[in-house]
């Protein structure tokens, strides 16, 4: 039976990470329900689902499978609460891992009553864990079965996912920026500064960022990295690798972080993994020349010239790529112009609101 949607307005139950802690797929939500109050034709209900009971770079095995196991259920409990309220679309993020336990929980029961779901799946790990057939891929496989319709947010992901399951309803759509919360002014430092922006954790690729700046020889210039995580992992770092023109500083409001990026002159990424990550977006709409790891969406990202990427792990390689942006302001000024055009015209926040209601519709409709 087709269901019909209500012409006004569209009613969306979001089960996703409200910060804090800070991440992307938080940042995705402010940006989608801060969209989606300055329209009348979109009500959006969130759940919360943010690791209250852990921070972000607490990876204790016991704390993840308790506390996340409590997590978990009250998720639960919280979204049948909410379908009281007969949502026309349940859009489900996930970042997978333990919380697919979660996703199928919800994803079973909204099939049950007919309530329509989306699955959006917002990392960049798919491709490896179908090749090694993991348990986790297992689970996943099972909740995208069970979705009424599936976003991915990066080509590869996309392609995986077509090609193992060719009747789902499949869309690519990219997260989004809110070009209003930019710095208007950039400022200016006296000296060239190269910067990373994010959780100062090991799979950001500090090891092999610290490692490749301490080996270049560039006097001229500066390497911050900014962020939230552990002062002993930092210590450990500045232990490890010794460097003059290595700096950090500890985490940032969203302005304040903005303003250090702004005034940069190229922002550094070598993550081990990543999904579709809302920092580049923002160093590419200040037109920034940009070093990262060719992993989820980044490849395609920074296509066009609009960056260099290089394999995660790699500590030659990223050394390589950031001495010859550094040392070439000619292409660093080039790259910068690109990234900013395609920033302002595939990324902006009015266009993925209307790409996320067109689907939206569209899965209510087939439903």
């Amino acid at each position: 039976m087709k269901r019909i949607v209500r012409g006004f307005p569209l009613h969306i139950c979001l089960i996703a990470p409200v910060p804090p802690p800070k991440g992307g797929i938080a940042q995705w939500v402010v940006l989608v329900r801060r969209y989606a109050k300055m329209r009348n034709d979109i009500d959006i209900d969130t759940i919360n689902t943010s690791p209250s009971w852990r921070a972000i770079d607490d990876m204790a095995i016991w704390k993840r499978v308790i506390g996340g196991g409590v997590q978990l259920v009250r998720d639960y409990f919280r979204f049948v609460l909410m379908l009281w309220k007969r949502p026309d679309v349940i859009h489900l993020t996930t970042s997978g891992q333990l919380a697919t336990l979660r996703d199928i929980a919800i994803l079973a029961t909204s099939r049950f009553i007919g309530v329509p779901t989306v699955y959006h799946i917002h990392f960049g790990r798919i491709p490896e864990i179908v090749l090694n057939n993991t348990n986790e891929w297992k689970l996943l496989s099972l909740a995208i079965r069970m979705a009424s319709a599936v976003i991915a947010i990066d080509p590869v992901t996309s392609d995986t996912i077509a090609r193992i399951f060719p009747n789902v309803l499949l869309k690519r759509i990219p997260n989004g920026i809110d070009l209003n919360l930019l710095p208007s002014a950039l400022p200016v430092y006296h000296i060239k500064t190269l910067i990373y922006l994010g959780w100062t954790i090991p799979t950001k690729g500090m090891a092999e960022l610290c490692q490749a700046w301490s080996e270049l020889s560039l006097p001229e210039w500066r390497c911050l990295i900014v962020g939230p995580g552990s002062e002993l992992y930092r210590q450990e770092l500045r232990d490890l690798y010794h460097s003059d023109n290595l700096e950090f500083i500890t985490e940032q409001s969203h302005e304040d972080a903005m303003l250090l990026l702004a005034g940069s002159d190229v922002f550094v990424l070598p993550s081990y993994t990543e999904g579709f990550p809302n920092v580049i977006i923002e160093a590419m709409a200040l037109g920034k020349s940009i070093v990262s790891t060719n992993v989820g969406a980044i490849p395609e990202m920074l296509s066009d010239g609009c960056g260099v990427t290089v394999p995660p792990h790699d500590v030659n390689a990223l050394s390589m790529a950031l001495y010859n942006v550094c040392s070439d302001e000619e292409l660093r000024l080039t790259m910068g112009r690109r990234a900013y055009y395609k920033s302002h015209t595939e990324y902006s926040m009015d266009k993925v609101i209307e790409q996320l209601k067109s689907f939206w519709i569209e899965v209510s409709e087939k439903s």
